[in-house]
């Protein structure tokens, strides 16, 4: 898939997922394990670098935390569009 096909998909999840929370049929909350079977190393990556940080932490022994899926999906539309803007600007004649 190319960077502008990425983008495209990312954009429409965005907006998909602001819907969805805006409407209430989600509390538009994803937990850290599920994004990164979701997201892969590009979401972990993102959490190391304190790029993106938990909407909240559950009380309790585990802890677990929790992201907002629009979140999410900006900064993956955000990288994605930064992505094939540098690409346009390596092929520029």
């Amino acid at each position: 898939m190319s960077n502008l096909e990425a983008l495209v998909q990312s954009a429409a999840a965005q907006g998909a997922a602001q819907v969805i929370e805006t409407l209430g049929l989600s509390a538009g909350e994803i937990a850290y394990r599920k994004a990164r079977d979701i997201y892969g190393k590009w979401f972990v990556d993102a959490v190391n670098n304190g790029r993106i940080r938990p909407s909240r932490v559950d009380d309790g022994p585990r802890g677990i935390r929790r992201f907002r899926i629009v979140d999410i999906q900006k900064l993956k539309t955000a990288d994605l569009m930064l992505a094939e803007l540098q690409t346009r600007e390596i092929n520029k004649p």
